[in-house]
């Protein structure tokens, strides 16, 4: 039998019910959406329009506000595309503190449960400040940020706020009331890979990071990805049935997950807040372990070390340094359990006992 899944901050399954919606735009509806001359372009652009709106509506935004692209990483490159001083976080995804690092920048430093403040936002903002870039919600060690109030603040000194809600859409409600620009990818939340969408405020001016001909709005050039954008729309009606629910009975795992492991193995550390986390993120550290070696010894589940754009990097963890983490153990030995719908209260009684087991097994040899 294949592991159990517990990483669903890197990817989720596709839900068989977006599948079905794709399949027809693979074969019989197969149009280029930019000929509308045609038949079969005119249904195509009449798909991705309706895509377009029924996310713009979960989002709470204009349909026409609505980019999309490749994936979140596109989106963000798209966002940082500025002229002038940016502000970002220690903890953003690579995507923005890579682009980011092509401007005067100032890189903040989280607390020790990797909030970013909106003190410590306003502190950073300089004359030349032309961005503010703080994701809606870590995929880490699951913090939700402050978008809304860091979004005020920006919006008083009429700077551009961009946030990366990759990792939020779909599980948690979403505010952009005061957010400019946002960014998305459908495979976080059950829909496909190699499609996304970046939130361009009306009014916001954005360059191009590719040209060509100037499908979305000019910002996004290239033939649309049908099948992926209506899987994209797919993906969101079910999130706005089914999130909810979904979220209270995560959050309920997650928290007896937290419980048992701190109760029942010595040496354990969790990172990240309490409250105001993602509902199925737990991130934790044991005394003596390293990550890798703990991953490798419970085959049956399918766990993670931290972000999938860094999982072949060596050394300690980006993230709990930044947090302020130095304990060799808990920089070298943490590993992340995203929960999703798939899981079950059985296999993390399952999970408690691999671990408790292993942990065990591990001190032993390190002992020796």
């Amino acid at each position: 039998m294949d592991p159990i899944y517990l990483d669903h901050h890197a990817t989720t399954p596709c839900d068989p019910r977006v599948v079905e919606a794709m399949l027809p735009y693979f074969t019989d509806l197969f149009g280029n959406p930019s000929s509308v001359t045609t038949a079969q372009g005119r249904k195509a652009s009449n798909a991705v329009e309706d895509a377009r709106i029924s996310i713009a509506r979960f989002l709470g935004i204009q349909a026409s506000e609505l980019v999309f692209t490749a994936g979140a990483t596109e989106s963000n490159n798209v966002a940082i595309h500025v002229e002038g001083h940016v502000i970002t976080s220690a903890i953003e995804h690579k995507s923005v503190l890579l682009p980011a690092q092509r401007h005067e920048h100032t890189i903040l430093t989280p607390d020790g449960e990797g909030f970013v403040t909106v003190d410590a936002v306003r502190d950073a903002l300089r004359p030349d400040t032309k961005l503010v870039s703080i994701e809606a919600a870590n995929g880490e060690i699951g913090t939700l940020q402050p978008i809304a109030e860091i979004g005020a603040l920006c919006r008083e000194r009429g700077i551009l706020f961009h946030t990366d809600a990759t990792q939020a859409l779909g599980k948690v409600p979403l505010d952009l009331t005061n957010v400019d620009l946002a960014s998305f990818s459908a495979h976080k939340l059950y829909g496909p890979k190699g499609i996304g969408a970046l939130f361009v405020r009306r009014g916001v001016r954005v360059r191009p990071v590719m040209v060509g001909g100037g499908q979305e709005r000019g910002i996004r050039s290239g033939t649309i990805n049908v099948p992926a954008v209506v899987g994209f729309g797919a993906a969101v009606q079910l999130r706005k049935l089914e999130m909810a629910e979904e979220a209270a009975r995560l959050t309920s795992l997650r928290d007896a997950l937290w419980d048992r492991l701190t109760a029942e193995i010595e040496g354990v550390s969790v990172h990240g807040p309490r409250a105001l986390r993602l509902p199925g993120n737990l991130n934790v550290s044991f005394d003596r372990i390293e990550s890798d070696s703990l991953i490798l010894a419970m085959r049956r589940f399918s766990l993670s070390s931290g972000s999938a754009c860094s999982s072949g990097e060596r050394g300690p963890s980006r993230l709990l340094t930044a947090i302020g983490a130095a304990e060799p153990d808990v920089v070298n030995g943490a590993i992340r359990i995203g929960l999703g719908k798939s899981n079950t209260a059985e296999q993390m009684d399952w999970l408690v006992e691999d671990l408790k087991r292993n942990v065990a097994r591990l001190r032993e040899i390190s002992a020796a």
